[in-house]
């Protein structure tokens, strides 16, 4: 058999990492993770292990990259966390036989669920579940999620070593179960229109690769209204970025508010807004639905912090070996569904990183959410990398809650997504304006957002111990 050197499974994994927005040869992920499986093949236990950490380092080596524009010392970190923790479910694959083509791609769900609850809340940026985004295996994350798309790319990835070991039958049984994947997301049920409405999205415009600390936040606030003066528009519903507006708490008795309020009024619109609402040392990220009316119909605080970003963990030790000036104000966490009032019903409301959690959305649906609001920023980041990747998550949100999303971003991209993951309208990155279009307001469950992600997550485990124990228990009867 022929083995790989570790900078054949480094490079091996970069090439992976090409898989992701914005580059999307999605088709590289399950290549890839066969011609793994293949090379793999008779290794023993410890080869198979370094083999797999090796490749996942060099997948996250490039797919984290953009964590370099906050802190490179923690792309360093990140690299082999995220590595060990994809690496560890893999090494209860069996080396050969049906247990491994059945374990290998529960191990992939089992170390991506893992990855979006450790360390710190979890950290899913750059998940296998993006690459397929276009592709037909999407809408199977109406059925069970993303985590039920990165199997059908693990199963992929079987028929992939099937055919490079010359193997038919494991390629055709492959392929027929990617097969009713695809055949049973069509028939599952989905929701159901209940009114159309005029919807839009505000981008301020301005330069990427910026920080809220150094950065003028009472330009941006005014930018975001030049927008909607310069670009004029009837709308029902229109949401403004991530930290849109910078006030002092109460934040409903600033002066910000009251002129979100009397634009409210005077383009009679439901306006979602953002606001920075500094309390002493701290703030919240708080969405605000602004009625035309001028009352706050709603108020959502955002609950999934960013880490490193809006807090710092173990602060007192990490503040030793880095500058965190630019972090000199943590965020306070809220609490609850993603989900705010308004008097076009309820609308469910994730903040930025949180368009990564399906179970953020979720929240919000089972609360009754009719669409999906998600200001975000995007501004932290020199390149596209990040824009892409969050624009490809509310394209999965859309589709496994089938909802509209309305993507609001300072810089990157605001974007209208409809229900089935189609981009209606899409700004330029750093572009100054205002996108608008009709948009539905629906009502009913998916699968995914009925059941979410634990049945998923549990079977695989399952299903890997299993597989694990059996191996086990074979070897040692011989």
């Amino acid at each position: 058999m022929i083995r790989l050197a570790p900078i054949g499974r480094l490079a091996l994994g970069v090439a992976i990492s090409f898989s992701l927005p914005p580059y999307g040869l999605w088709l590289l992920t399950p290549i890839g993770l066969g011609l793994h499986l293949k090379l793999s093949q008779s290794s023993t236990k410890r080869q198979q292990l370094f083999d797999t950490v090796s490749l996942w380092i060099g997948y996250y080596g490039v797919a984290l990259v953009w964590m370099t524009d906050l802190t490179f010392a923690g792309w360093l970190v990140a690299i082999p966390v995220q590595a060990i923790i994809m690496s560890a479910p893999m090494a209860l694959v069996p080396v050969s036989g049906i247990g491994r083509s059945i374990a290998f791609p529960a191990a992939l769900v089992v170390g991506e669920a893992i990855r979006w609850v450790v360390p710190f809340g979890g950290v899913p940026m750059s998940s296998l579940a993006m690459g397929p985004v276009d592709s037909y295996l999407v809408d199977t994350v109406r059925v069970s999620g993303p985590l039920l798309l990165i199997a059908a790319v693990g199963i992929l990835a079987i028929a992939v070593e099937g055919a490079l070991s010359t193997q038919i039958r494991k390629v055709v049984v492959a392929l027929a179960a990617v097969l009713s994947l695809i055949v049973l997301a069509q028939i599952a049920p989905t929701g159901m229109r209940n009114a159309v409405i005029q919807g839009s999205v505000v981008q301020a415009g301005g330069q990427l690769g910026t920080r809220a600390a150094s950065s003028d936040q009472a330009a941006v606030f005014t930018r975001h209204l030049e927008a909607v003066e310069l670009h004029n528009i009837e709308t029902d519903l229109m949401v403004w970025s991530e930290s849109s507006v910078t006030a002092f708490a109460p934040l409903e008795q600033s002066k910000e508010f009251r002129k979100v309020a009397q634009l409210a009024n005077r383009i009679d619109t439901v306006i979602v807004a953002n606001f920075s609402e500094i309390e002493g040392n701290y703030f919240r990220n708080a969405s605000v639905v602004v009625e035309p009316t001028g009352g706050i119909g709603g108020r959502y605080d955002k609950v999934h912090l960013v880490p490193f970003g809006e807090y710092i963990p173990l602060r007192s030790v990490v503040e030793k070996f880095a500058d965190l000036s630019l972090i000199s104000r943590e965020a306070l966490p809220g609490s609850g569904a993603g989900v705010v009032s308004s008097s076009l019903g309820p609308i469910g409301n994730v903040i930025s990183f949180e368009v990564y959690f399906p179970e953020r959305v979720r929240s919000g649906n089972q609360m009754g959410a009719q669409i999906i609001t998600n200001p975000t920023l995007a501004s932290s980041y020199e390149n596209s990398l990040v824009p892409e990747q969050s624009l490809a998550s509310a394209r999965l949100r859309a589709i496994e809650s089938d909802r509209w999303v309305l993507q609001a971003s300072t810089t990157g991209y605001s974007a209208i997504v409809a229900p089935d993951g189609h981009v209606v309208k899409r700004s330029n990155l750093r572009e100054q304006t205002v996108l608008s279009s009709p948009v539905e307001l629906r009502s009913g469950q998916t699968w995914a957002t009925k059941f979410g992600k634990k049945p998923i997550s549990l079977f695989a485990a399952l299903l890997l111990i299993a597989t694990a124990l059996m191996s086990s228990r074979s070897r040692r009867s011989k």
